[in-house]
């Protein structure tokens, strides 16, 4: 009996205490629910002008192009918006940044040279330098050496947006070469003295010699001279950065990159001719007298290449007059044969 009714009491009990529960809860929620429907209309209703932004239901001033702000929430622009650094960052547009974007720099090594200074509203501005060109649509990021017409003949000059373009050459002309010209000997060109044009070394070695040629040279000579033989651009700068704190060891990779693919054939007149076609005589004028007093027995013991040929063409010459001599003398015997 007395357990019956102990357990009657402890489900009333129960019930009592949910029922509480639920009555104070409820209005908790409630309350709740409606706070957060009051923020998110408060944050609807909040409409900032165009040189403002919302910021937790702020509206905060943008700072002008030139300007970024230096405080979380600017009200005052003049006291919350700060000059980005003349000539090293930008912001050319209103903006809520609290960082300026650094100024872009045009590299000599990519061909490129300034043609605006970056100020604080607007960014670098870089152009293709001398005898480069750009075909980019967009911004360019590197330029490419113009090309040089090996016959001379130009149709089209390079310039900063789109390459040389060359005139084909007559193909009747070809036929009027002088039959002793080597396709690895340099040509002399019209209104250039024969003796600036080097005959002599066509194919000599130049691997050994690599650190005199290239010492008359500066760098940018030579990382003009290998982008107008078409060494990649890659490859140039892979050197660039393997030797970055040796300015010679950068010089005499670059060249021996251009040497490899090009071959011994015909190096030697290629070498002095680009440079000078390149504006760098003086150079070339150097290297070739180094290279003459570094071969001193060359034109003695081992004879020029023309002289080479003059000497077949002697011999070639001489046996057929030898032929034709000895025909004769075969057709006066067999007469005085018939005679007899």
């Amino acid at each position: 009996m007395a357990a019956g009714l102990l357990a009657r009491l402890l489900v009333v009990g129960l019930i009592i205490e949910s029922q509480c529960k639920n009555g104070t809860e409820a209005p908790i929620h409630t309350a709740y629910n409606k706070f957060i429907a009051r923020r998110i209309i408060a944050r609807r209703e909040i409409k900032c002008t165009l040189a403002e932004y919302n910021l937790g239901g702020t509206c905060c001033k943008k700072c002008e192009r030139g300007f970024v702000k230096n405080t979380k929430c600017p009200t005052n622009i003049r006291e919350h918006c700060v000059q980005c650094k003349y000539g090293q960052e930008y912001i050319d547009h209103t903006n809520d940044l609290d960082k300026c974007l650094r100024c872009d720099s045009c590299d000599n090594v990519l061909g490129l040279e300034t043609a605006k200074k970056c100020t604080p509203i607007q960014n670098t501005e870089c152009t293709c330098i001398k005898n480069h060109f750009c075909n980019s649509s967009g911004s360019c990021t590197h330029c490419e050496p113009c090309t040089i017409c090996e016959n001379g003949l130009v149709e089209k000059q390079c310039n900063s947006t789109s390459d040389t373009v060359c005139k084909m050459k007559d193909k009747r002309k070809s036929k009027d070469l002088p039959s002793k010209q080597s396709p690895g000997e340099a040509v002399p060109k019209p209104g250039v003295p024969s003796e600036m044009v080097p005959l002599i070394y066509a194919d000599i070695d130049l691997s050994a010699h690599i650190p005199g040629i290239v010492g008359e040279m500066t760098l940018q000579d030579v990382k003009t001279f290998v982008r107008n033989h078409k060494v990649p651009e890659p490859v140039i700068d892979q050197i660039l950065r393997d030797n970055f704190s040796d300015t010679s060891e950068q010089k005499i990779k670059l060249f021996q990159v251009w040497y490899q693919r090009h071959g011994i054939k015909g190096a030697y007149g290629t070498l002095i001719n680009s440079l000078r076609e390149l504006k760098m005589r003086t150079a070339a004028d150097k290297i070739e007298e180094k290279l003459k007093a570094a071969v001193p027995n060359s034109q003695e013991g081992g004879q020029s290449y023309n002289d080479h040929i003059e000497q077949s063409t002697t011999c070639t010459l001489e046996g057929e007059n030898s032929y034709v001599d000895n025909a004769e003398l075969s057709k006066t015997y067999s007469d005085s044969l018939e005679e007899t």
